[in-house]
C-alpha cells in the first residue's frame, strides 16, 4: 500500500524566473510558457498518471538570487528537477548549485557556447546554430562594417566574440563596439546612435 501511496504522488519541479526586477518582461514569458506546458500535461494525464506541481521562487532579476533559490528548491523543498534562468549569467550561478547537489537545470533559451555540464539541458541554439549562419547573410545582403551594441552581461559580450572572430574569417570589420547597463534608460542610447552614424557602420548586431 506504501507504494501505490507513492506512485500516485505528484511530481514537484522548480520554477525559477524572475516576475520582479529589470528581467521580469521577458522572464515573465519564459514562466506562462512553463506554467502552460505543465497545465497542458497535467491536462493530458500527468506524467506515468501523475501530476506536476511547480514550486516558485522570484528570484528579482539578481543573480545571487538565482543560486539562493535554486538550492532552496533543491535542500529543502526536496527538488531535483528545476525550469528557469534566462540570462547566462544566472545560469552561471545555478550550474555549481545543480552540479554539487546532482539536479538538473532545464535551460530554456539559446545561449552562447563554451559550457557543458551533465546537469544541464540546453535547449536554445548555440552560436554555431545562429550566428555563423546570421554573419554570411549580412555580410553578402548588407556590407562589411559591423557595429557591435550589446548589455554588459555576459552572453552579449560573447555573442560579440564570437561574431568577431566570424567578421574576420569573412572579410568583414568590427568599426564600434559599446555594451550598456542592462537598466539602461532611452536617453542613455542617444549617444550610441550617434557613434554608429560617425562610424559609418553597414550593420546593427
Amino acid at each position: 500500500m506504501t507504494w501505490c501511496r507513492r506512485v500516485s504522488e505528484p511530481w514537484r519541479v522548480g520554477v525559477l524566473f524572475s516576475q520582479s526586477g529589470v528581467m521580469a518582461v521577458i522572464e515573465e514569458t519564459q514562466l506562462r510558457a512553463t506554467l502552460l506546458a505543465i497545465d497542458e500535461i497535467n491536462g493530458a494525464g500527468g506524467v506515468n498518471g501523475r501530476e506536476i506541481v511547480p514550486i516558485i521562487y522570484d528570484p528579482g532579476s539578481e543573480t545571487r538570487a538565482f543560486a539562493l533559490c535554486a538550492k532552496r528548491l533543491m535542500i529543502e523543498d526536496g527538488i531535483s528537477t528545476i525550469f528557469g534562468c534566462y540570462t547566462s549569467s544566472s545560469r552561471k550561478a545555478v550550474l555549481p548549485v545543480v552540479e554539487r547537489l546532482n539536479g538538473l537545470l532545464w535551460y530554456p533559451t539559446l545561449y552562447e557556447g563554451f559550457e557543458f555540464s551533465s546537469n544541464v539541458i540546453y535547449t536554445g541554439a548555440s552560436p554555431n546554430q545562429n550566428s555563423v549562419a546570421l554573419c554570411t547573410y549580412l555580410l553578402e545582403n548588407y556590407g562589411t562594417r559591423f557595429f557591435f551594441v550589446g548589455s554588459d552581461y555576459v552572453y552579449p559580450r560573447e555573442s560579440n566574440r564570437v561574431m568577431r572572430d566570424l567578421l574576420q574569417a569573412q572579410g568583414g570589420e568590427v568599426v564600434g563596439e559599446t555594451y550598456l547597463d542592462l537598466r539602461a534608460q532611452r536617453s542613455d542610447f542617444v549617444p550610441v546612435i550617434r557613434q554608429i552614424k560617425n562610424a559609418g557602420a553597414d550593420v546593427i548586431f
